[in-house]
């Protein structure tokens, strides 16, 4: 009698695939590179010269605003440059502190409540609030969609279909059709 070959509960399917860092050349990366800067006050620099401008901050402060911890915007934006070949990870590290100072100050002076870290989002109980500026936007998108061209056209062949013959193998309903097929 033969046995049926059990699967091993203990194997984790959620790694890259064996080889698939052999798919290029070394060195075409980013990762695979020496980082473009090694400097940790020019990397700081740079972080908070980014950050001072409007484009960036503002939807950073609106995530912050909406329940995002500082910790984990940093922790991500971090990765990223990590990844893309700004600077190490090491170098990171030792900037987050900065950048996450900077957010915190930034949502003082703007009146947002903040968190720190996701284990206060954790320890929080009430829900989280909706900006009326984001829900007056949506509700605009949605009125926009429901008068558009295409929602016409999309209820004209609805009503054509519900008009339409049942069957694949039915009669048309066509008037001009002498033969009736």
């Amino acid at each position: 009698m033969q046995e049926t070959p059990t699967l091993n509960p203990n194997a984790s399917f959620a790694g890259p695939v064996p080889g698939s860092s052999l798919t290029t050349e070394v060195g075409n990366r980013p990762w695979e590179n020496p980082p473009k800067e090694t400097d940790l006050d020019i990397v700081i620099n740079k972080y908070l010269k980014r950050l001072q401008s409007r484009d960036i901050v503002e939807p950073i402060l609106d995530a912050i605003r909406f329940g995002t911890s500082i910790t984990t915007i940093v922790e991500s934006v971090i990765e990223t440059a990590v990844m893309e070949g700004e600077h190490s990870i090491d170098v990171g590290i030792l900037a987050s502190p900065v950048i996450v100072e900077y957010l915190r100050q930034a949502a003082d002076i703007s009146n947002i409540n903040y968190n720190l870290s996701d284990a206060a989002i954790k320890n929080k109980k009430e829900a989280p609030k909706i900006d009326n500026r984001l829900l007056e936007e949506v509700l605009k998108e949605i009125e926009q969609e429901e008068s558009s061209p295409i929602t016409e056209d999309i209820e004209e062949s609805a009503e054509e279909i519900k008009t339409a013959s049942k069957g694949l193998m039915s009669k048309k309903n066509n008037k001009d059709d002498k033969d009736g097929i």
